[in-house]
């Protein structure tokens, strides 16, 4: 289980973007809600489920979000920490972040409250597909929710602290888009039996980003021209892979 060696000890950058969303309360957490104007007539109504980084609701990561629903999807980012993130003065610990994240928002607790957003989902909006992206963190976060049949399609974006054994239940197709910081993950997942012999093996993606840990999401910077180029690509990786998979089951 490793993180990038920059996870938790570079700050967030400051974004002057205005999310176009709303925060709505959703079983008893608040939830980044971004909704197009075209989702109310959709034939086929799809939803995306993201999980931030550490820094929790940061306007990177609810751009991401406004992107993907202007593309047709209901995108719903859950606060699993409750308004409280990690704040870069608690230190440089690594040690100490891992057991921050265990104690405020144990993978146990995350699946428990996205199963509740995903029911009020299916319920209040009539959603009929899911699929799930997590940063950073929220990457590990997406590899576990993998094994939860409500999801067609999950994505892992610069993803940190991945295990095999949380791919051994998959039951979908997963996207790997590192950055350069993360350790092999094309040799150690993309391209390891627990997934490739899954009926959906060939439907897996892996495609490592020339950028630092954190550039898709609130340490990457949307002002600068090569960065916005890998978050766009990053985009358009998400939008394909979501259309291609939502409402296929393996």
């Amino acid at each position: 289980m490793s993180l990038a060696s920059s996870c938790g000890t570079i700050p967030p950058v400051q974004s002057n973007y205005s999310p176009k969303g709303e925060i709505t309360n959703i079983a008893g957490i608040e939830v980044y809600c971004a909704v197009p104007d075209s989702f109310a007539e959709a034939q086929t109504k799809n939803a995306i489920i993201i999980c931030y980084d550490i820094f929790g609701f940061h306007e990177n990561v609810k751009q991401i979000c406004d992107l993907l629903a202007s593309q047709g999807f209901f995108v719903a980012m859950p606060d699993y920490f409750r308004g409280n993130p990690w704040k870069i003065d608690a230190g440089i610990n690594r040690n100490k972040l891992i057991e921050w994240l265990n104690a405020t928002a144990p993978p146990e607790t995350v699946y428990q409250l996205t199963t509740q957003v995903v029911e009020h989902l299916r319920n209040e909006h009539k959603v009929q597909n899911f699929g799930y992206a997590g940063f950073c963190w929220g990457g590990m976060i997406a590899s576990k929710q993998s094994k939860d049949p409500n999801f067609d399609a999950c994505i892992l974006i610069h993803p940190g602290m991945l295990k095999l054994d949380d791919f051994k239940e998959s039951q979908c197709p997963i996207a790997f888009l590192p950055s350069r910081d993360e350790p092999d993950l094309e040799n150690e997942f993309f391209k390891n039996p627990v997934l490739t012999s899954k009926p959906f093996g060939s439907k897996l993606i892996h495609r490592r980003f020339d950028a630092s840990h954190g550039f898709a999401g609130a340490k990457g910077n949307f002002e600068d021209p090569v960065n916005a180029k890998y978050v766009n690509e990053v985009i358009d990786i998400s939008v394909k892979f979501f259309n291609e998979n939502l409402g296929v089951k393996y």
